[in-house]
C-alpha cells in the first residue's frame, strides 16, 4: 500500500468524521444550556465550532478524495 493511498484512506475518514460532528453541533449542539462564555452564549459557540468542524470536514474529505483518486 502507497503512503499515499493511505493518507487519502485517513483524509476521508477524518473528513466524514468531521462532517458528522460539524453537522451534529449545528443541529443540536448548545440547545437547552443557558450559561455564557463571555460574551457569547453557549450555543453560539457551538455554531462557531461547528461550522468550523464542518469547513474541515469537508477540507478533508476533498483532499482525501483528491490522494485516492490521483
Amino acid at each position: 500500500m502507497s503512503a499515499s493511498l493511505a493518507f487519502g484512506i485517513l483524509l476521508v475518514l477524518t473528513g466524514l468524521a468531521g462532517l458528522a460532528f460539524g453537522t451534529y453541533a449545528l443541529l443540536r449542539g448548545g440547545r437547552g444550556q443557558q450559561g455564557k462564555i463571555g460574551p457569547i452564549p453557549e450555543r453560539g459557540v457551538h455554531l462557531i465550532a461547528g461550522a468550523r468542524m464542518f469547513l474541515v470536514g469537508i477540507l478533508c474529505l476533498g483532499a482525501g478524495i483528491y490522494l485516492l483518486v490521483s
